[in-house]
């Protein structure tokens, strides 16, 4: 290992010790309490409601979907910076190996749906009531597609795809670590390309499976990419925090700098452009197509109250961050990029919610069930991204591109 690499590691040891044992601890208490309060406190809230646990349904896949497409999102753009060879990123590249490795949380959350499904109910999906589809012509026609046992079958392969793409990324990039092989580096650029892909067909066909089919008469072939920049967007929001949050404590001092920051926003500000463009496409190809088997989607989140939701995500998604990281110097003002981050990730839950919603009841309801579902999913996929970062570097210490990245400077 060469001397500037030796210096470099030692920073990123140096600045990994920062974090105390007993702090690490505290913190593991903490998250593991707010999963065990918030998980009795949803069950207390259910059994409380008399609609069947039905809202607690709508409720847990809205929060769960809302961690998982985070954890998708941060599993693209480690394999996007691989395929690119990407070196202005190494630094930051670790939070997103974890927080990708981290779908096992969310994944292992939905195996409950599963078995709800499997044992026949139809409060969330209603395509798995046979009653509902009787007489249906159209359901009927997409039983072959739209029924339990295929749809599990469907969701075990997505998690397989997820959960070994993740941690291997996760566990490789660990090993070069503790072993200084630089081989390691273009083994990740090799099998990212084929990961990418992979991982694009299952995001777009979980999409439909696990949202789109809450209203089966209805179908969008955009939904899948709709679905996939909103989780994107949310990452790199994660991403832009911990950046921001990393250079206004100089934690990693010339690790993590303004210019990774910039660089990082940049990409969320993209991406956030993107998923509007996307947005907008969706509707104005449905709205001017006029099927009214497709319009409806739209026109009933254009009335009783959701009308008010769309707008508040057209100024708080896209308006809003859109002309406030405009200028260059926002981009490099932590507490500006932490704010707008943090007003990007609540815009993306608020984005599923007015996916998933609208499907549970005719105008918005935001109450205990909603709030609780979001710490729980939260917490608990915290908790996960804690066990696999536990007594791991959170800087890439060993990538032959870290002096790369530390000398990275936006023109």
């Amino acid at each position: 290992m060469s001397a500037p690499t030796t210096n470099l590691t030692a920073k990123s040891d140096k600045a990994a010790s920062h974090v105390k044992s007993s702090e690490r601890t505290n913190l593991y208490l903490v998250l593991f309490t707010m999963v065990a309060a918030t998980f009795v406190g949803m069950l207390a809230v259910g059994i409380g409601l008399n609609d069947g646990g039905r809202q607690l349904g709508f409720a847990w896949l809205l929060n769960v979907w809302f961690v998982l497409s985070i954890c998708l999102g941060a599993m693209f753009f480690v394999g996007i910076q691989h395929i690119t060879r990407s070196g202005w990123s190494v630094t930051l590249r670790r939070v997103a190996e974890v927080t990708g490795a981290s779908i096992v949380g969310p994944v292992i959350l939905l195996i409950p749906v599963l078995i709800a499904l499997l044992s026949g109910h139809g409060n969330l999906f209603s395509w798995n009531d046979p009653s509902y589809v009787a007489g249906d012509e159209i359901l009927e026609g997409k039983h072959a597609f739209l029924n339990a046992p295929f749809f599990s079958i469907r969701f075990l392969v997505y998690a397989m795809v997820w959960v070994s793409a993740g941690v291997w990324m996760l566990k490789t990039s660990q090993r070069q670590d503790r072993t200084g092989d630089k081989s390691l580096t273009l083994k990740m650029e090799r099998r990212s390309a084929p990961i990418l892909i992979f991982l694009a067909l299952t995001t777009t066909f979980a999409s439909f499976d696990w949202l789109m089919s809450l209203d089966p008469h209805w179908f969008s072939t955009i939904y899948g990419i709709y679905v996939f920049s909103g989780g994107m967007t949310a990452a790199l929001a994660v991403l832009s925090i911990v950046a921001a949050v990393w250079v206004k404590s100089g934690r990693y001092q010339s690790l993590v700098t303004a210019e990774h920051l910039h660089d990082i926003t940049k990409m969320m500000y993209g991406f956030n452009c993107f998923w509007a463009y996307i947005a907008f496409s969706q509707y104005l190809l449905i709205w001017y197509a006029n099927i009214p088997e497709e319009t409806i989607w739209l026109k009933h989140r254009q009335a009783h109250g959701w009308d008010a939701v769309t707008m508040v995500l057209m100024f708080g998604h896209f308006f809003v961050p859109f002309v406030v990281l405009m200028p260059r110097v926002a981009k490099r003002n932590t507490n500006v990029v932490i704010a707008v981050s943090s007003l990007l990730l609540i815009m993306h839950w608020l984005d599923l919610y007015w996916l998933v919603y609208p499907q549970f009841n005719e105008s918005p309801i935001l109450g205990s069930m909603e709030i609780l579902g979001a710490m729980f999913a939260v917490s608990f996929t915290a908790v996960v991204a804690g066990w696999f970062a536990k007594g791991e570097k959170l800087i890439p210490a060993a990538d032959p591109r870290l002096p790369e990245a530390v000398s990275h400077h936006v023109a």
